[in-house]
């Protein structure tokens, strides 16, 4: 019996904060999946995850753990293996099976087509990724002609390039696009090399020097320090990283385990590469790439904290990571969420908030969501809690702030007639009295009262106006 296990490749998401309800940190659930020889697993646009089976079908599993699988519109012994999201909603896969092809399948309709036409004879596709220019990019281990190759997802023609790889090529399973706009991948072959397709030229080129001796690159993954990390499974393994513009390597192997074999590779909210060890310890590993905190400046709730009263939530600044910004509305679970009590507050998800009558007394805060789309990272960052404050408070804080303000007792003397009207849950008459407090401040703004003062104590009025309803 196999299990899916929701970490078959190394998909980089930062953990947001707990919701209401939310398994523990740390759970692992795994879901039974029998008969299945199952590859990779990635986000698909209809909020599920989709998984590729090299038994023959294409998988989908919600966040539930309910698992279907597809063969309908695959080929005759199909094999897929790498599977991408593309910029049309559908997911992409490679299939190096009796009939080798790039296949589709669409989130909302479950069909499958696959596309062989353009592919070099004897065929054998490997990794697929996503490219700046909207194409999907692959890797083709193909014995005869190796190559790299691209599907136009509106079209789906098939282009395939091999000038300048090295003889012998064996184009790896890892590519990515890079954050200099072109495509990387890595070269088991005869020379080993971490490769480049220019995407203005398709013009290949193939790099060595810097490689271990013996060395077997893996996968690959732009970091956030704008280079590119892959890991080596050679004679002396190590995580390496290229650089796109010197094209320079380095290797490091400090800290690895003994008999390490490192895998999959990417980069994690924190800035680091992290990557899969499946040596004779196996692990899960950090490399330091001197990337700076996505975070710089949280966000903050602005506002008067009020019953009733909008309030806004901004101010959060990230860092540039790979030469980009984070977007805030790249996926439904980018942007804003508030949080009462550290819990989300269901459809709460603008940027600004209205609390209400049973908010008050609790802890506000809200939530920034951002991801890096070229590293695939999602981070968060929550502000600072702010207490929500109903009509008593606000009157409370009213009462000190017109202490020996204005003609003689007078506003003092309304403030507190106001807070009995509320003790007594005399609405009509609380409204009334705030409304004659307004009055009177407009009369003296000038004469008794300042400008500002006078301004700050109307805010103050209104705000216990919304708290009420008046």
């Amino acid at each position: 019996m196999r299990l899916i296990h929701l970490v078959l490749g190394l998909v980089a998401v930062g953990v947001c904060a707990g919701v209401a309800g939310a398994a523990p940190l740390g759970a692992i659930t795994e879901f039974a999946n029998p008969g299945s020889n199952d590859a990779q697993v990635r986000a698909g646009s209809d909020g599920n995850l989709w998984f590729t089976d090299r038994a023959g079908k294409i998988g989908r599993i919600t966040t539930g753990g309910a698992i279907t699988e597809f063969s309908s519109g695959l080929n005759a012994g199909s094999m897929p293996f790498s599977i991408a999201a593309g910029p049309d909603g559908n997911l992409w896969f490679t299939d190096s099976g009796t009939t080798s092809a790039i296949g589709m399948i669409n989130p909302s309709t479950d069909a499958i087509s696959e596309f062989s036409a353009g592919l070099n004879p004897g065929s054998k596709p490997a990794g697929i990724a996503l490219g700046p220019d909207g194409n999907l990019w692959f890797t083709d281990q193909s014995s005869g002609t190796p190559a790299i190759g691209t599907i136009n997802p509106t079209s789906h023609v098939i282009t395939e390039y091999s000038s300048g790889l090295n003889a012998g090529s064996v184009p790896q399973q890892g590519i990515v696009a890079g954050p200099d706009g072109n495509i990387w991948f890595t070269d088991k072959g005869t020379k080993r090399a971490i490769g480049m397709l220019n995407l203005t030229t398709h013009a290949i080129t193939e790099f060595s020097t810097g490689l271990n001796p013996g060395s077997v690159p893996g996968r690959i993954a732009a970091g956030p320090d704008g280079n590119l990390w892959f890991t080596d499974k050679g004679s002396t393994p190590a995580i390496g990283t290229i650089n796109p513009t010197s094209h320079a390597i380095t290797e490091y192997s400090n800290g690895l385990n003994a008999g390490s074999l490192p895998g999959g590779i990417g980069p994690g909210p924190d800035g680091n590469m992290w990557f899969t060890d499946q040596g004779t310890i196996r692990a899960m590993g950090q490399i330091v790439v001197g990337a700076p905190a996505a975070s710089v400046t949280a966000p903050s709730v602005s506002g008067t904290d009020g019953v009733g009263v909008a309030q806004t939530c901004a101010g959060d600044t990230w860092s540039s990571w790979a030469g980009q910004q984070p977007s805030h509305s790249a996926f439904g679970f980018d942007g804003y969420q508030w949080l009462l009590d550290g819990s989300s507050i269901t459809g709460a998800t603008g940027q600004s908030y209205t609390p209400t009558v049973a908010n008050a007394g609790h802890l506000l805060l809200c939530k920034a969501t951002v991801t890096y789309t070229q590293l695939s990272v999602t981070v968060s960052a929550t502000s600072a809690a702010v207490e929500v404050k109903g009509a008593a408070v606000q009157l409370t804080e009213l009462g000190a702030a017109v202490a020996g303000v204005g003609p003689g007792a007078s506003l003092a003397g309304k403030v507190s007639a106001i807070q009995g009207y509320v003790a007594a849950s005399d609405t009509a008459d609380a409204c009334a009295a705030l409304a004659a407090f307004i009055n009177e401040v407009n009369a003296q703004t000038g004469k008794k009262i300042s400008t500002a003062q006078a301004a700050l104590f109307i805010t103050q009025a209104q705000d216990i106006e919304a708290a009420l309803g008046c």
